[in-house]
């Protein structure tokens, strides 16, 4: 609930630590490694299948999703991501332009995804689920110490149905080479 003072009462109860920023640092929007050949050629491979069911099926609809999410998989795999300031403060976590206080987090963890490590915080808003930040150059010890004030730490990342299925679906039908 807000809470609401005069002035005099703010200038008494100023406390620099309710607006202290811990940390703050540039780095790429969402994890990203550039797809060799071989990741395309797939996503080409099954969309082509999957068009020509939808045409059996005459479902052009379909055939327009289906072309859509092959798009948006060339242009996340090819073009890479700009550059967002992120910022742990007393308050919360900012990425970019969006302010998410603590009290809309849940927990935190660590991983690493496409060879970068990624601080993963699940939040209690319906959309987004889960924030990524991306930590480049900082290091995990310092944040893993500043976030853990506020947020219980999962040493084993908590997994959904999905993730599981996801991971054993990359795992048994990769989408490019294994790199040598």
């Amino acid at each position: 609930m807000p809470r609401f003072f005069s002035k005099d009462q703010d200038d008494n109860n100023n406390d620099p630590d309710l607006i202290k920023t811990y940390l703050s640092w540039k780095a790429p929007a969402r994890p990203f490694r550039k797809k060799d050949r071989s990741y395309y050629t797939t996503i080409a491979i099954i969309v082509i299948l999957l068009i020509l069911i939808a045409l059996l099926l005459r479902e052009i609809l379909l055939i327009g999703v289906l072309l859509a999410i092959a798009f948006v998989a060339y242009v996340l795999g090819f073009i890479p991501p700009e550059d967002v300031e992120y910022k742990i403060s007393a308050q919360g976590i900012t990425i970019g332009d969006h302010f998410y206080l603590w009290a809309d987090l849940n927990s935190f963890w660590f991983a690493e995804k496409e060879g970068q490590k990624v601080l993963h915080v699940l939040t209690y808003l319906r959309f987004p689920g889960e924030l990524m930040l991306v930590l480049g150059n900082q290091n995990e010890e310092e944040i893993k110490k500043i976030v853990a004030k506020y947020l219980p730490y999962h040493e084993i990342a908590p997994k959904s149905m999905i993730d599981k299925w996801s991971e054993s679906l990359q795992k048994h039908f990769p989408m490019e080479n294994p790199h040598k």
